[in-house]
């Protein structure tokens, strides 16, 4: 009876004693079981954040498993992340790395990716670090869950929904009228096609006259300077001045007919003067006597000494002239 007691205290107590040890337990803190690096070298990857990464977990590369999670620790404003590697394998000291997620519920891991383009450098050395620069942290998942559901929630997939249904209300209404549609496309970019030797024309005259301009781009900023602008306005009003002048001046050209026996008699006078060698006072002189004795006295008095008239025959025919004007009252 004694025996039977004394079993069901330690019972109880191993019981009490469980429940406790249970109680006090973080799940979050049990590694998880993992021997994809045993006994391989180490290396310290940096990330601003870790969020949810449990100790334990899988470090991939190239896609492949290849050590896990040693430890996280917390050093300034950074998280160190303690990773094992398998022996071997051979990575790049320029890599790059990231906190990552298969599925939206999966389990986080690292996963350390090749640089790009693929580079010759070095490989990362036992205790080598990944810095914070080449690292890339995940996304809250409670921002990712708020980001979904701002878009469930905005109205975005009944934009999407509209999008459609006006996508089907613009196509034929039948299957063969959409094919005869997707025909005339495809004769369009056939024949788009056939003239790519045109299109390569025009883009290669494009780029020439960019080449041009970009030579005489020296050139062309004088030109439109703002010293050539006020070249350009002075310019525009000098045209505009002398487009109101041409009128004129044709005008002047074009009613000035009369002006040409004057010229013309003026020459013809410049010609004799310059004949006759005796010079400009002789021609003065003549001039005068000219007027003195012949073309005053003909306009104080009219009157005109006619001494001699002859028909076309040679017959004189002042005689029968002058008894023509007597009989007429015209002399006495």
């Amino acid at each position: 009876m004694r025996t039977t007691r004394h079993l069901i205290v330690v019972v109880l107590t191993t019981a009490v004693t469980a429940t406790l040890a249970a109680c006090s337990a973080n799940p979050a803190k049990l590694p998880m079981p993992s021997d994809l690096a045993r006994n391989g070298y180490p290396l310290t990857i940096e990330f601003a954040n870790a969020l949810n990464l449990p100790a334990g977990a899988k470090v991939s590369f190239d896609g492949a498993a290849v050590g896990s999670v040693r430890n996280i620790d917390l050093t300034g404003d950074n998280v160190a992340v303690g990773v094992d590697i398998r022996i071997g394998i051979v990575i790049p000291a320029d890599s790059t790395a990231a906190i990552t997620q298969d599925t939206v519920l999966g389990d986080a891991y690292v996963k350390i990716q090749r640089p790009q383009p693929v580079s010759n450098s070095a490989a990362l050395a036992p205790n080598s670090r990944i810095a914070r620069e080449h690292t890339v942290s995940p996304a809250p998942l409670e921002d990712t869950l708020a980001v979904l559901a701002n878009f469930l929630g905005s109205g975005s997939v009944q934009r999407i929904e509209q999008a459609i249904g006006k996508l089907n209300a613009a196509l034929p209404p039948t299957t063969d009228d959409v094919r005869k549609v997707a025909a005339t496309m495809a004769v369009d970019v056939r024949s788009l096609a056939a003239g790519t030797a045109d299109i390569d024309r025009m883009l290669t005259g494009v780029d020439d006259i960019t080449q041009t301009l970009n030579r005489h781009s020296d050139a062309l900023e004088s030109i439109f300077s703002p010293h050539a602008m006020k070249l350009w306005a002075n310019l525009r009003l000098l045209i505009g001045n002398i487009g109101i002048l041409l009128p004129s001046v044709g005008s002047v050209y074009t009613g000035g007919n009369w002006l040409v026996p004057m010229i013309d008699s003026l020459a013809v006078t410049v010609e004799d003067v310059s004949s006759t060698g005796t010079g400009l006072a002789d021609t003065g002189m003549s001039l005068q006597r000219f007027l003195r004795t012949t073309l005053l006295p003909l306009l104080s008095k009219p009157a005109v000494d006619v001494t001699s008239l002859v028909s076309a025959d040679g017959n004189e025919q002042l005689a029968a002239v002058e008894d023509l004007l007597r009989m007429l009252g015209a002399v006495r």
